[in-house]
């Protein structure tokens, strides 16, 4: 090994200037601008803490006006919502704390204990359900949501008066924005609000969209300046690092780089990077710590393999270091077998995505909150919310996996993961190194870095557990003008004022064409069935004076323009109306299928099934009307329920002659698959998404739940752990639901209360 890599211990109080090193063959051919740069290098000194011009102008509007704060990662955004916090619970007022992921609201729960006080904070998660009474309360958005349904279901108003929604951005998130939005809409406007999020490019209109919902003013306070600022490095296949680009833009080095890796195929395709040798480099250089994003979990794991064990650090940290550790194993003494352990250990690395069990990743983001590991290797899972930024952040691929295929990388990606690079009050500057690779742009990175983010987007949808607890205390005319309040129809109100400019200007050529026609041309498609019929149809073409004129073979002109107001008028007419068709295409199935009246009332079985907030109510509903989960153990009922969460796709064989505990359940599941069968067809044939039911997850389910431990676990079910965990915490998420049904179906929730902690065991727990 090069001792020459190491030229400094690693954890030294005060960090030496680049000058101080001991030169080695690669600082002497060092890029003039980053032998500077660099010598910036190290920890500000401490100085007392003065808030930001942003900071304090945010909490002196929050006196009067909703706040929405856009501000750079590390900026000090949740400093404003602590000091808001405070201001409320000196006047006796309560709030609500909310945040997209559990993990990130528990990280939030434990900073509002320490900062308030234990006795003021209470957590509502699912998983965690503690002191709920509390005047602030911290918890995920689906929660808040819930209770907004309850509150509304029962006329009343929610017990809160300050709501702060961290990580706004989630409103433009494909899955989850729905939950954001359908809380900015139902959410009172005597409440203030108090949004925060990552550099927004379309605030003003968000903020504009509020004021025209809730008819109270909304301020936007933007901060652009980052609290550290970023360097964009190269690294070359010689380990060299340059700068990756200048004033006239990407450095020639780089460029002449490129240019031989696109002559040689083979070569660009050889390009897999040494993570230890690069670690060690930017342990020379005083770079670390690292975050490394990866393509995948495996290449996350595999990079492990590369690294090499770590400079010892000096006794005080080393000290430090194995406290912190064994104080967290001895919380999780499961994790001492964990298997990327000695790597932890060993060469202060870790991986990090979601494969990996709850307490592992909680594990290495204490560990790397703290400054103990020099590296770790994450898919896009920490760029998403977990909060522990580094000096360095590595972007491995230009282009990331969609679900379905791979894509470039957007501005706001790229932000969000170079917005972990470096560390308030620890770094002077940080580095953002782009890495050599076979699926790495260095000019699309180097345009995206300048880039601003993309327009958050509504991402509202129409779901069977929204219509059922609007219906709760809405009718259709309410709940339509709840829907005419979504941000999707504002953001279509500009799109469709052009539409009508655009149809303007088609009529207008039409009636230069036909003065004094007939044309009904409200209806476009009649008259574009009248011009195609072989003889006079009836209506008013044929007393028109043109019918003979737009009959005659050449005027394709003619049915052109209509076809293009036709195209028009249905664009407007869908932007008009999408969620108001997409809630009655709802509403006519649960009539169809006995929930809703076709009085537009709840049924009996409609009212307990809106207590199933869940992405598949009416399946696990049909399951229960048709008396599936009757005369079968707690265990069983577990199984089944599983098999509703797993919604991809996974070819998972099981060997029942190694399982005969297996065979009940298998008769289970295929009864209940025939007796939900035509409920399923019908879902299917009347359009509407149905998720495939797959015997694998029911089968995890009732061996864990029958106490197999959990290594056996994965040998017969062989997915990875973390989905395993995600899993067992998602069926148990949906048992919960079912509990909520102790008036309608007592023994069915008994069942499920009887369950709950036979799976919520170790070490998918986390206390």
């Amino acid at each position: 090994m090069d001792k020459r890599l190491y030229p400094v211990p690693s954890r030294e109080k005060k960090e030496p200037l680049l000058s101080s090193v001991k030169k080695s063959r690669s600082s002497l051919s060092l890029h003039p601008y980053l032998r500077n740069v660099f010598r910036q290098i190290g920890t500000p000194p401490p100085t007392p803490f003065s808030p930001d011009l942003f900071q304090s102008e945010a909490l002196e509007k929050l006196k009067f006006n909703d706040v929405l704060v856009s501000a750079p990662t590390g900026a000090g955004k949740t400093w404003i919502a602590v000091e808001a916090i405070k201001r409320y619970l000196s006047q006796e007022k309560r709030a609500w704390y909310t945040s997209p992921l559990k993990a990130l609201s528990n990280s939030k729960y434990e900073e509002l204990k320490n900062e308030l006080g234990a006795d003021k904070v209470g957590i509502l998660t699912g998983d965690r359900k503690e002191f709920p009474d509390s005047p602030i309360i911290v918890g995920t958005t689906e929660i808040l949501r819930n209770q907004l349904y309850d509150a509304m279901s029962c006329a009343s108003d929610i017990k809160v008066d300050l709501v702060v929604l961290d990580e706004a951005h989630y409103l433009s998130d494909p899955d989850r924005g729905v939950v954001w939005e359908e809380i900015l809409i139902y959410l009172p406007r005597r409440v203030k609000l108090l949004l925060l999020s990552a550099t927004l490019e379309n605030g003003s209109e968000i903020a504009n969209w509020l004021v025209n919902i809730r008819r109270a003013p909304c301020s936007v306070i933007n901060s652009k300046k980052r609290p550290v600022p970023l360097t964009p490095l190269f690294l070359l296949p010689d380990e060299k690092i340059v700068p990756l680009s200048d004033r006239r833009g990407i450095l020639p080095q780089v460029k002449k780089f490129i240019k031989s890796t696109s002559r040689s195929p083979r070569k660009k395709r050889s390009l897999y990077p040494d993570y230890g040798s690069i670690i060690q480099r930017l342990r020379s250089y005083n770079l670390l710590p690292a975050i490394f994003f990866l393509k995948s979990r495996a290449d996350c794991d595999r990079a492990l393999s590369t690294c090499f064990p770590a400079p010892p650090l000096i006794s005080q940290d080393e000290k430090r270091w194995k406290k912190e550790l064994e104080t967290f194993l001895d919380q999780f003494p499961f994790l001492r077998h964990h298997q990327q352990l000695p790597n932890l250990i060993n060469n202060r690395v870790g991986s990090h995505h979601g494969g990996l069990l709850p307490q592992w990743k909680l594990l290495i983001e204490k560990m790397m909150g703290q400054g103990l590991l020099d590296a770790i290797f994450s898919t896009s899972t920490v760029a998403a919310g977990v909060n522990f930024p580094a000096r360095t952040v590595a972007i491995v691929q230009s282009d990331r996996y969609n679900g379905r295929e791979f894509i470039d990388l957007t501005a706001t990606e790229l932000h969000q993961m170079t917005g972990r690079a470096g560390r308030r009050g620890k770094d002077n500057i940080g580095f953002i190194l782009i890495l050599p690779g076979s699926f790495q742009n260095p000019f699309l990175i180097n345009d995206l870095l300048s880039s601003p983010p993309e327009p958050i987007m509504s991402q509202i949808q129409i779901n069977f557990s929204m219509v059922l607890n609007l219906l709760l205390s809405h009718r259709p005319d309410e709940i339509k003008k709840l829907l005419d309040c979504s941000f999707a129809t504002f953001q279509n109100r500009h799109l469709q004022l052009k539409l009508n400019k655009n149809l303007g200007k088609v009529l207008t050529k039409i009636n230069k064409l036909l003065p004094q026609h007939q044309c009904n041309l409200k209806n476009p498609n009649n008259v574009l069935a009248l011009i195609n019929s072989p003889k006079k149809g009836n209506g008013p073409c044929n007393s028109c004076i043109h019918f003979d004129y737009c009959r005659f073979p050449g005027q394709n002109r003619i049915k052109s323009l209509v076809s293009r107001i036709n195209n028009i008028s249905t664009k407007i007419e869908e932007m008009d109306y999408r969620l108001w068709f997409e809630f009655k295409h709802h509403l006519t199935f649960l009539k169809k299928t006995g929930f809703v009246t076709p009085d537009n009332n709840l049924t009996s079985d409609g009212f307990w099934a809106s207590q199933l907030r869940l992405d598949q109510p009416l399946l696990i509903a049909e399951s229960i009307r048709q008396k599936v989960f009757e005369d079968i153990s707690p265990e069983i009922l577990a199984g089944l329920i599983a098999t509703f969460v797993s919604d991809k796709t996974k070819e998972i064989d099981i060997d029942f002659k190694k399982i005969p505990e297996l065979r009940p359940l298998e008769k289970a599941f295929k009864t209940m698959l025939n007796r939900i069968k035509p409920f399923r067809n019908l879902k299917i044939t009347k359009g509407f998404k149905t998720p495939p039911l797959q015997f694998w997850p029911s089968a995890a389910l009732l061996l864990w739940a029958k106490g197999s431990s959990w290594f056996e676990l994965l040998k017969l079910v062989e997915v990875e752990e973390g989905d395993m965990a995600m899993l067992i915490m998602r069926t148990a998420d949906h048992l919960r639901q079912v509990c909520n049904l102790e008036e309608t179906h007592p023994s069915l929730a008994k069942k499920a209360r009887q369950i709950l902690p036979l799976i919520l065991r170790e070490p998918v727990l986390i206390d």
